[in-house]
């Protein structure tokens, strides 16, 4: 073989690796979908009208919750070496509460099937 026609060769492995890699990352992306369509099968669904009411909940709920309680705030400070303090890191015990704020609010929206109930509609 001539090294022009090795050339030729290479080139056209180098275009069909190409071609494949393509194909790959295609086959891929529709793999995927599968599975998060798959994933999604499973769970409850709810109407545009039922998540728009669970996202308002939600928002009411974060909106009401009073984030301005000094005392649940644990804050650990530096200092630069122009002699500036600065917060390194803070921390809040508050989350737990918000949790439960909110899930009094999406309590007050649906109602809750019993174990026994989710079963005999399998």
């Amino acid at each position: 073989m001539e090294k022009h026609e090795l050339i030729r060769e290479k080139a056209k492995l180098e275009l069909a690796l190409e071609s494949h890699t393509e194909q790959v990352k295609d086959l891929q992306n529709e793999l995927d979908t599968a599975n998060k369509n798959l994933a999604d099968m499973d769970k409850p669904k709810l109407t545009p009208s039922q998540f728009s009411d669970l996202h308002n909940a939600i928002e009411n709920a974060i909106d009401g919750f009073n984030f301005n309680e000094p005392s649940t705030y644990q804050a650990e400070y530096g200092i630069d070496y122009d002699g500036k303090i600065y917060i390194d890191s803070i921390e809040t015990d508050l989350a737990n509460d918000l949790a439960d704020d909110i899930i009094q609010e999406i309590e007050k929206l649906f109602g809750v099937a019993d174990e026994d109930e989710d079963k005999s509609s399998e």
